[in-house]
């Protein structure tokens, strides 16, 4: 039998620091970064930006303009006013940040839903994860505006608000296609809880809807839709510094002609499909539910070609609830393994190490057995570390 270090309940809740106390900390670590411009900046947001400052707001999408969908750029577009008076790069930086706030929040949210204690505390811990203040204040990123929509659907998924879940996975969708690592998940609660299939289709509607704006200021609606295809066809590596087990690979001696990259493909959808079978046939709520969430996004990062170092950013956040929620050490152990595996991805990126990306695939890797196994066994529902509170 595999031992099931999850099912042992811990003697006590570890209280979390006051929220100012987190949030000074979290401060003085993005600060450390503010001053650094990373190559994406310069290659893609500052031109974005620079465009729709000078073309305006709205006349600036009358013509495609970039490689992301609109809903972040409209972002840029509601800050270009203030270009005058703060630096691009600071005016992209606090963008993100600010949806780093809209991130705790929803974080926040999904506490309350379950049932945890000063879900303040818990929420303010998100601007104090590595992997969340380098994607923020070093990087500028936009990972945030799609991972607390997701977020949201969890909560809505709790609460068995279906259509208010499919409705904040189609606003997730809008801002990024890395969404869909969570898409397993979202299928096998559709199916377990027959979900009508008339309400499917509200996701794709909410993602339509996100990009109206656009299509309306000139935007060809036929650009839109191959954006997506577009970028999985950008690279073609296995793996781009993706704290995933392909990282690992690529540093293993192989012959050119193996194809890796249709094995890859292979194995995420054969595992996915495993996924949904086994996880629509099994009910699941609190924090049950955020484990198998949790679960899917490890296993579809996990299993992908092509994912970059930022691909686990939701499985951060994930964690970071799953911990909060269960207050126990074994479940803080996960979620610092999958945050120690996502910083190391970061740094591989940043300093151009690959052998740091391999490095940074074990923890992930372990992290993905320590939430599997007791999902896995028949009565997880009544674990005491998995199941809802009374």
């Amino acid at each position: 039998m595999i031992p099931l270090p999850l099912l042992v309940a811990a003697p006590a809740r570890s209280p979390l620091p006051p929220v100012l106390v987190t949030l000074a900390a979290a401060g003085a670590l993005h600060l450390a970064f503010w001053h650094i411009v990373a190559a994406d900046m310069t290659a893609y947001l500052l031109p974005w930006f620079d465009h729709i400052r000078q073309t305006g707001p709205i006349a600036a999408f009358a013509a495609p303009f970039s490689n992301y969908t609109p809903p972040y750029l409209y972002l840029l577009a509601l800050f270009s006013p203030l270009g005058p008076f703060v630096p691009a790069v600071s005016l992209i930086k606090l963008i993100s940040v600010t949806g780093t706030g809209a991130l705790a929040l929803a974080v926040r949210h999904l506490l309350i839903r379950l049932d945890v204690p000063q879900p303040e505390r818990g929420a303010a811990l998100v601007f104090l994860l590595p992997s969340v203040a380098i994607n923020a204040s070093l990087l500028g990123q936009a990972d945030m505006f799609w991972a607390a929509p997701c977020i949201m659907a969890l909560a809505a998924a709790l609460d068995r608000r279906h259509a208010v879940m499919l409705l904040w996975c189609g606003v997730a969708l809008s801002f990024k296609a890395q969404s869909v690592l969570i898409a397993p998940f979202f299928i096998a609660v559709l199916i377990h809880r027959r979900v009508p299939l008339r309400l499917w289709p509200l996701t794709p509607l909410a993602t339509a809807a996100m990009m109206m704006p656009a299509i309306l200021a000139g935007w060809p609606p036929g650009d839109l839709l191959a954006i997506y295809a577009q970028q999985s066809t950008t690279f073609a590596d296995l793996s781009r510094n993706a704290p995933n087990i392909w990282s690992i690979i690529d540093l293993l001696p192989r012959g050119d002609d193996m194809p890796l990259l249709g094995l890859a493909f292979t194995a995420a959808i054969g595992v996915s499909a495993a996924y949904i079978a086994r996880f629509s046939a099994q009910p699941m709520h609190g924090r049950v539910l955020i484990a198998a969430a949790l679960l899917a996004m490890l296993v579809t990062a996990g299993l992908l070609p092509k994912m970059h170092e930022r691909f686990f950013y939701l499985a951060d956040i994930v964690a970071l609830v799953l911990a909060v929620a269960a207050g126990d050490r074994n479940s803080w152990r996960t979620a610092l393994m999958v945050q120690t595996g996502s910083t190391l991805a970061l740094f591989a990126y940043l300093s151009g190490i690959e052998s740091v990306a391999a490095i940074s695939a074990v923890p992930m890797l372990v992290a993905t057995w320590r939430v599997a196994v007791p999902l896995l066994q028949p009565a997880a529902n009544d674990n005491p570390l998995l199941a809802r509170p009374v």
